[in-house]
């Protein structure tokens, strides 16, 4: 596989390489630790994050603050673009199988940068669409993580009779019009697979996502697996996200750091 890399910004590389799941050219960020080929492969540590509906790879680095903030925290951060395929094998639109490309993503960058693959070392966060997506694929993938974040993530979706505010129109052209086939993609549902990981949720107070949010706390609680929880002032927006990469890099280091 050819695989090109260029420099976006110090210590900052896109990776594109050729999707043979997509059949196109896919481009990933990868953020590098300082004086990252002196790292043991047993010391290093790796962070998923997956971009909302709307936003793409470079997100997160486009923004100046958040970009030092990722630079700085001594992980490898892979940022892959999802496109706005929900990181999900669509039942509807068979050729866009975005869980599977995932796979293929940290599969080229594992490879191309000699990371470990022990569970203990790997994390996993998103925002949004993102945070549904690093949810589902957490538990759809027990054995590969050991720390999952969502931040202002759709963690009770997709599904309807939510409350007026609390909700999000699902893309029937991505999860189909099935409820019982659209069921089987709420992370609610699969919410017992992450027993054994660490879980932070953060969503704000007034952000229409906070009700499944709550929801998906409570189902924890229920399985006796509580997250920590972090409820921050403000809406469903990218500002909110910035406020939250702290929180979700400190999560991420001690969750790694204490395996």
């Amino acid at each position: 596989m050819k695989i090109e890399t260029e420099e976006l910004f110090p210590r900052i590389l896109g990776v594109t390489f050729f999707s043979r799941n997509l059949k196109q050219r896919k481009r990933a960020v990868v953020v590098l630790p300082e004086h990252w080929q002196q790292i043991k492969p047993e010391k290093r540590r790796m962070l998923v994050i997956l971009h909302g509906r709307g936003r793409h790879e470079l997100s997160l680095i486009e923004d100046k603050a958040v970009r030092k903030q990722l630079l700085d925290s001594g992980l490898f951060v892979i940022l892959p673009d999802g496109d706005d395929g929900w990181y999900i094998n669509s039942p509807v639109r068979k050729s866009d199988v975005y869980e599977t490309y995932l796979e293929e993503v940290l599969a080229v960058v594992t490879q191309e940068f000699q990371l470990p693959t022990a569970r203990q070392q790997w994390a996993i966060a998103g925002w949004s669409m993102g945070g549904f997506g690093c949810v589902n694929f957490a538990a759809r993938h027990p054995d590969r993580f050991i720390a999952v974040s969502s931040m202002i993530g759709l963690l009770d979706f997709p599904r309807t009779g939510l409350p007026k505010g609390q909700s999000y129109r699902v893309p029937t052209a991505r999860f189909g019009s099935d409820e019982a086939v659209r069921k089987q993609f709420n992370p609610i549902e699969r919410a017992e697979k992450l027993k054994g990981m660490s879980v932070l949720i953060i969503t704000a107070d007034k952000a229409f996502d906070r009700t499944m949010n709550e929801h998906f706390r409570e189902r924890l609680i229920e399985l006796k697996q509580p997250p920590e929880w972090i409820m921050l002032k403000g809406r469903h927006t990218f500002s909110v996200v910035s406020e939250a990469i702290p929180h979700v890099l400190e999560f991420t280091k001690q969750a790694l750091q204490s395996k």
